[in-house]
């Protein structure tokens, strides 16, 4: 069930993470479209925000990233799961 729910997950992501950057290739089509057309009205007062738009959206890919490989991650370490291993077949076959 869990390996199930493990690729479930990863598709999800997988799927979320290309339809996050298409939407942001839209919205920088839609930004280009919309400063192009204040610029030839002379209406233009503010700086192009795409460069926002692609940081934010960076942002969130990055995050999203690093909280999935955090979460993702064992709570104890290779030597510590060893250890532990290696204590619990010690104590099995020597019971005391």
């Amino acid at each position: 069930m869990l390996k199930f729910l493990r690729v479930v997950c990863i598709a999800v992501g997988i799927v979320l993470i290309v339809a996050t950057l298409g939407l942001m290739i839209w919205n920088v089509i839609q930004i280009n479209q919309l400063v192009t057309t204040a610029d030839a009205a002379n209406m233009l007062t503010n700086p192009n925000p795409r460069y926002w738009v692609m940081l934010g959206v960076g942002g969130a890919l990055v995050g999203g990233f690093a909280l999935g490989l955090g979460l993702g991650m064992p709570k104890q370490t290779f030597k510590q799961r060893l250890a532990d291993h290696v204590e619990q077949e010690d104590q099995s076959e020597n019971p005391a």
